[in-house]
């Protein structure tokens, strides 16, 4: 562990417990559920999106790109990676709960996956982000790069109880494709409150304790700027939610015209962030207020999804939504055996679990 990490105190993870399984699985299908609603608004400016659906959005998990609806993009399919390389570490190590964890072999397991997926070809239509294709491509990070292709796949790493290593395994598995110190910090802060919240704790003692990491991270300025806002922010109420997610970072201008909010890692963190605090209480309010902007709407969705299912578990998301969205029955496998401790899982031969699905 980085030394500014210790003398963190990070609760307990009891990874077999009902309500951890359902927070896992709600913070998988949470994410993909809102990949998929903003997806078909991506690239919209914030007028054209009202123009065609209104200022509330889309009312259901529309069609994209020749897709059908429920259909998800990159930000899903590299978070399926994250979780599939971490599995694949914790198979080959033996590794459980309270273990020590390395976090170089946990980084190199992903980096393959990662490469697995680019590999594949299955990104083709789902618009992928340039830095993660050249960083794959070029078998390197990309340099002095802060896009949110780091910050949208690391949920996964919070489901497993890595305990004290969330933080950095986050910042570690953003930094294969995303050079850039920023990239680390929020990519770390969102492992680790999702961690938190998958573990019990409710949201904003989540995330005081993963702010508090955040504060001690060295090079977090930028991230810290974007969370402290949307903290500030989320409870007042004379500030309209559209001014408030225009005010979170600093690189991207959010006009109804323009290139907009949610392109860089701590932008995408921190709308995510204070959509998930100002609609703790409704999971589609809040997907509402992250994707109606000009910026990147399928992964400010999908931070706010992964946090609030991660909070509420699979109950928070609309029954009519997490029905619809592509492989949901792969995803909740894929929860359920990141949920399992090392110890307690079997083989695919007569397991306990079914085998994760090929999606």
């Amino acid at each position: 562990m980085r030394p500014w990490l210790q003398g963190i105190k990070w609760g307990g993870f009891v990874a077999d417990t009902e309500p951890t399984r359902e927070r896992v699985r709600g913070c998988l299908v949470g994410l993909a559920v809102g990949d998929a609603y903003g997806a078909p608004l991506e690239f919209l400016h914030r007028s054209q999106i009202l123009r065609q659906f209104g200022p509330s959005g889309p009312d259901d998990l529309a069609t994209w790109g020749g897709l059908p609806g429920g259909s998800y993009t990159d930000d899903t399919q590299m978070s399926v990676a994250t979780a599939r390389g971490l599995l694949d570490w914790r198979a080959a190590s033996g590794w459980a709960p309270g273990a020590a964890v390395d976090l170089g072999a946990l980084a190199q397991a992903i980096w393959q996956r990662y490469l697995d997926w680019y590999r594949s070809g299955e990104w083709e239509g789902h618009a992928p982000g340039t830095a993660c294709l050249k960083a794959l491509s070029d078998g390197k990070p990309v340099a002095d790069n802060k896009g949110c292709g780091g910050v949208m796949r690391v949920a996964p790493l919070g489901c497993a109880g890595l305990e004290g290593a969330a933080f950095e395994a986050g910042a570690r598995a953003a930094a294969l494709t995303h050079a850039h110190h920023t990239s680390d910090a929020a990519s770390g802060f969102q492992a680790l409150l999702v961690e938190r919240l998958v573990g019990g704790d409710e949201l904003r003692v989540a995330v005081a304790a993963a702010r508090g990491v955040l504060a001690a991270w060295p090079g977090s300025g930028g991230a810290l700027d974007a969370v402290d806002t949307a903290i500030a922010l989320a409870d007042v109420v004379s500030v309209d939610t559209y001014e408030a997610l225009g005010r979170i970072g600093h690189v991207g201008v959010e006009t109804p015209d323009g290139g907009g909010k949610g392109w860089v890692a701590e932008e995408a963190v921190g709308i995510g962030l204070f959509c998930a605090l100002r609609f703790a209480g409704d999971f589609a309010a809040a997907l509402r207020a992250a994707v109606v902007i000009s910026g990147d709407s399928d992964s400010t969705a999908s931070i706010t999804g992964a946090i609030l299912g991660a909070s509420g578990g699979l109950a928070a998301i609309p029954i009519a939504w997490r029905d619809k969205v592509e492989g949901r029955d792969d995803l909740l496998r894929l929860a359920d055996e990141l949920a399992v401790p090392a110890g307690e899982r079997k083989g695919p031969a007569g397991s306990a679990l079914p085998p994760v699905g090929s999606h």
